[in-house]
């Protein structure tokens, strides 16, 4: 049974997360990321073009309410809470492996590649899910 990584009363100790993700950037021959100079919470993007920007790219695959479709929940609270806007803002520029993710940074055949000032406006409209 895969161990609950962060759960303290089971999981994994974070020299052992360390140790394991370390592990696992060598196998990939994946160099560690640059440390973050960003606060968690950065994004200060036009929302209302955010959620226009959501429509058109991200709606299909995360649902018109971030709910979750093909794509996982982005209105996810754990999400929400977890993730800087950095890592929001990298997932869009760069996919997820492995997944119908495409990076968005780049054009496709499919979408133009989207500028840092649009993937700003889709994290900060991605943020309104956290108000209650």
């Amino acid at each position: 049974r895969m161990a609950a990584w962060g759960d303290p009363a089971g999981g994994l100790r974070p020299e052992e997360i360390a140790t394991v993700i370390s592990y696992l950037r060598q196998m990939g021959n994946t160099p560690p990321p640059a440390a973050e100079t960003r606060p968690a919470r950065w994004a200060k993007g036009d929302t209302a073009e955010g959620a226009r920007l959501f429509s058109i790219y991200c709606q299909g695959c995360h649902g018109d309410k971030g709910q979750g479709l093909e794509g996982p929940a982005l209105n996810n609270k754990v999400l929400l809470g977890s993730a800087t806007d950095t890592y929001l803002s990298e997932t869009i520029n760069r996919g997820r492996s492995g997944t119908a993710m495409t990076a968005f940074a780049q054009p496709s055949p499919v979408h133009p590649a989207l500028t840092p000032a649009e993937v700003e406006f889709i994290v900060s409209f991605i943020r309104t899910w956290e108000q209650p």
